[in-house]
């Protein structure tokens, strides 16, 4: 797999559950750690999109998770704003039964939806230090709080979703930034298209 230097590892969706899997295992806060995780890969936000995250923007007047939620702009790379979906089945299940467990901590409906063990909101930089503790604990290095993000675009690439559509989900604004820093393609892959050719 080529990595442009400085970015994030993408993992698989065999290698995403086998993290999972670990989470399961080795966290004390399995519901929150296994929602942040799905957050970043199924939702493909950003590590400090997630610490900024309010019960308010991902839950309707029902206190049922919604399908889309619009971005605050002051939580967001470039303060621009934009629209993530909510609608993949395990990750709507994990914000649901994390909410549940956690109510009773989340004290009113504009708190951040993460809390730590402290019982206080994550920062961005705390956010990303998580994300890297999960998944060395799982037995990958060199990923970090982008690599839900990458696996996500490289997962949906992989499964010939238009590149164009990969841009929106990510929210990007230049798609030249989906293409050149998101859809690497491993040499396995590259070798079975041209032996089916």
């Amino acid at each position: 797999m080529r990595t442009h230097e400085g970015q994030a590892k993408p993992l698989n969706s065999q290698q995403i559950q086998s993290v999972i899997d670990a989470i399961r295992k080795k966290s004390t806060d399995a519901w929150r750690d296994i929602a942040i995780l799905q957050m970043s890969y199924r939702a493909g936000l950003r590590a400090m999109e997630i610490s900024k995250l309010k019960l308010s923007d991902i839950l309707d007047a029902q206190g049922e998770v919604k399908r889309q939620i619009t971005l605050r702009k002051a939580g967001t790379k470039g303060n621009k704003g934009g629209t993530a979906y909510l609608s993949h089945p395990e990750l709507r299940e994990a914000l649901s039964t994390y909410i549940v467990l956690k109510r009773s901590k989340i004290s009113t409906e504009y708190e951040n939806v993460f809390i730590s063990r402290k019982g206080t909101p994550f920062s961005p930089s705390s956010m990303s230090r998580l994300f890297s503790h999960i998944y060395q604990r799982a037995g990958f290095d060199g990923c970090t709080g982008h690599t839900g993000r990458r696996s996500l675009a490289r997962n949906l690439n992989a499964q010939n979703v238009s590149v164009y559509n990969i841009q929106k989900i990510l929210r990007h604004s230049n798609i030249q930034t989906t293409v050149n820093h998101y859809l690497s393609v491993d040499e396995e892959t590259l070798a079975n298209l041209v032996e089916e050719v």
